[in-house]
């Protein structure tokens, strides 16, 4: 009884967790994650935060060349630091929703999953006066009810063209070099401006402001346009 059990969990796994991920991160199944449709523009996006330390100096920088970004949101975050929250929208930049907290979705069952997604949209849309139309599941992780909600609540599922791992690189140098030889007309990059998660390095926000100060530069020289995700 005991393995047919566990047999039957481990085939749920896979229809409502793992095959879902497959088709959103392989095969970008009802996800957006380039902007064919504006070349030559790039646009750019943080996740994790806003974060008391770093989205401060990171807004500084994005007004510094007059840049608009995307933030995805963790709503206990915004929380705790509306006042910033609201800072961001103020200063003109787009909000999507990244959760309440940087859950593993595959653990939430349709109802929670359902709840997560709700709450995180009206704690931010009552915070902020913005409704977040844009969700990035954390950790880029999938199951059917997260496709099956999101569209429900009218939020669309924001991914990246690819990641340019400055959650653990501790050279900036490393960061900018892997964005620049890469970057083409309708990449969305995903940067992250918040150490607080257990995979995360501590000092790897700003290792990755650093960093995006020369990427700014650099994306100009390429003669491409950053815009918001809009």
């Amino acid at each position: 009884m005991i393995e047919f059990m566990i047999k039957i969990y481990i085939l749920y796994l896979v229809l409502v967790a793992l095959l879902p991920t497959i088709l959103g991160r392989i095969f970008h199944y009802n996800v957006i994650y380039n902007n064919k449709k504006k070349l030559p523009w790039i646009t750019i996006t943080f996740d994790d935060g806003p974060d008391p330390e770093y989205t401060p100096i990171l807004l500084s920088l994005l007004d510094k060349y007059d840049v608009k970004a995307c933030f995805f949101l963790l709503a206990d975050k915004v929380e705790k630091y509306p006042d910033l929250a609201r800072e961001i929208v103020n200063k003109g930049h787009e909000i999507g929703i990244h959760g309440y907290k940087h859950y593993v979705n595959w653990f939430l069952g349709p109802k929670a999953t359902y709840n997560e997604l709700l709450r995180s949209i009206e704690i931010i849309y009552n915070i902020t006066g913005k409704y977040p139309s844009y969700y990035r599941p954390p950790w880029g992780l999938f199951t059917t009810f997260i496709y099956r909600y999101s569209k429900k609540l009218g939020v669309k599922i924001i991914l990246w063209s690819y990641m340019s791992w400055d959650w653990k690189v501790k050279d900036p140098d490393l960061i900018v070099n892997n964005i620049l030889k890469r970057v083409k007309g309708g990449h969305i990059l995903i940067f992250h401006d918040s150490s607080t998660n257990i995979a995360s390095d501590k000092e790897a926000p700003e290792t990755m402001i650093k960093a995006l100060d020369e990427i700014i530069k650099g994306i100009k020289e390429k003669h491409l346009e950053i815009v918001d995700i809009n």
